[in-house]
């Protein structure tokens, strides 16, 4: 009882400085916000990912295509349980809605309102469903801390970036799983609540200039989060049997 209480008391200073204005140092926010977000119960989130590729051609005729999902999810990470919606689109294809609710034991997905699929694995649906996990956005929250600036507004810690960076490309491209590029461009700001350290919004922007191909790549990430420890369960467990069955929720996030 002793050591419980002892590791309190060395919490409680830090959390009475940032509710009182004074910023603390960017390791200690970051180390918070691992903290806290490794016991989270459940929490929501919203993500849109927009790709834009301008490309020209020989003749110096220059096409776009543009890609963009967007992402409302509620997720329990501890029962690995989770329930929402995605939308993806190309610009040369429809819209295509999926909707997801995943168990311990099965992940259930349908699309355009068609037939409930399982899937022996949840695994799969579940990434589906989040597009990045929570995790991701903590690590890129690390790598600007390490790389931009923070800042302590009001009730929020800013982490932001401006520009290029060599060696945060490297990290970021390793984190997001994509092709490195020499020639790129970023904006990137991350807020987290100053009392909690949770995620709250992020707004992330790149752009990859590839001069060789005559090929621009701009990528658009946003997203909020909320609802921490407090996302609700579904009402019932849906009859995934019936085709015109829609999972019934008890929040406004589906």
């Amino acid at each position: 009882m002793k050591k419980i209480i002892l590791s309190a008391l060395l919490f409680l200073p830090l959390f009475l400085l940032s509710a009182c204005g004074t910023a603390l140092p960017g390791e200690e926010v970051m180390q918070n916000l691992v903290n806290r977000s490794a016991d989270l119960e459940s929490y929501h989130q919203f993500v849109a990912l927009t790709t834009t590729t301008t490309k020209e051609d020989l003749n110096g005729v220059t096409a776009v295509n543009e890609q963009y999902t967007t992402a409302d999810a509620t997720l329990f990470p501890e029962e690995k349980t989770g329930y929402g919606k995605r939308i993806d689109k190309n610009s040369d294809y429809p819209a295509t809605k999926s909707e997801f609710y995943v168990t311990p034991e099965v992940g259930y997905n349908r699309t355009d309102d068609g037939d409930w699929t399982a899937y022996a694995t949840p695994d799969v649906p579940l990434a589906s469903l989040q597009v990045y996990p929570l995790e991701t956005f903590i690590e890129l929250s690390q790598i600007i801390e390490e790389y931009g600036t923070l800042e302590l507004e009001g009730d929020e810690y800013l982490l932001s970036f401006s520009g290029s960076d060599d060696a945060m490309n490297k990290e970021i491209n390793y984190l997001f799983q994509t092709l490195p590029s020499e020639q790129t461009d970023y904006e990137i700001a991350i807020r987290l609540d100053a009392e909690t350290f949770y995620l709250t919004a992020f707004s992330y922007h790149s752009t990859v200039t590839r001069a060789d191909q005559k090929t621009i790549v701009t990528t658009e990430l946003t997203g909020e989060f909320d609802l921490y420890d407090q996302a609700k369960k579904l009402k019932t467990v849906p009859d995934f049997d019936a085709v015109d069955t829609t999972a019934e929720t008890a929040d406004s996030s589906f």
